[in-house]
């Protein structure tokens, strides 16, 4: 997340300050160029990995003692 979107994102957004303001680097007019929402696309793969990797996984332990105390109640 860091390699595809943060550090080209915001060097981008520094750029942008040095030649437009602090003000322009924050606005939607910045946020919506085609640059800056490539590079919001190219963070997919990072969090599809983080889904796949963390997120599952904490939700699988969530539910198996939730399963397992409802079958013991039945």
């Amino acid at each position: 997340m860091v390699v595809t979107n943060l550090f080209p994102g915001g060097v981008l957004q520094l750029l942008d300050v040095l030649q437009h303001g602090y003000w322009h680097a924050r606005s939607p007019a910045f946020l919506r160029t085609n640059v800056v929402q490539m590079i919001e696309w190219l963070r997919l793969p990072g969090d599809a990995i983080f889904i796949g990797a963390g997120v599952v996984p904490v939700v699988i332990a969530a539910a198996l003692p939730y399963c397992s105390v409802r079958r013991a109640s039945l």
